[in-house]
């Protein structure tokens, strides 16, 4: 021991700032390994809200495909009624003009 360090003293008081330092290096490893648990629940959560939109837009999906279907009904409908509107017109002339 007196090779490296003059006096006992030296040595226990380097034995310290290692044991000091040591300390601080283990509340940096608590800490951090607290900031990836809490990034980890973080993600989690994230996650979650990333499904229950995921299963939202799905819904959406489902109620824009099913209006589709509605619109291309009505539009069938739209065009079968003006089929139907110009044969009354067209027999309606045709009786006008003989009368």
């Amino acid at each position: 021991m007196s090779t490296t360090f003059g006096s006992f003293e030296e040595f226990w008081a380097a034995l310290g700032r290692l044991y000091d330092q040591q300390l601080k290096q283990d509340q940096q490893i608590a800490a951090s390994a607290a900031q990836i648990a809490a990034n980890a629940a973080q993600a989690a959560e994230n996650n979650t809200q990333i499904s229950q939109l995921l299963e939202q837009v799905q819904a959406t999906d489902g109620r824009l495909d099913r209006l589709a279907s509605m619109v291309a009904t009505l539009a069938g409908s739209v065009v079968k009624l003006s089929d139907d509107i110009e044969a009354h017109e067209r027999r309606l002339e045709r009786l006008e003009g003989t009368a």
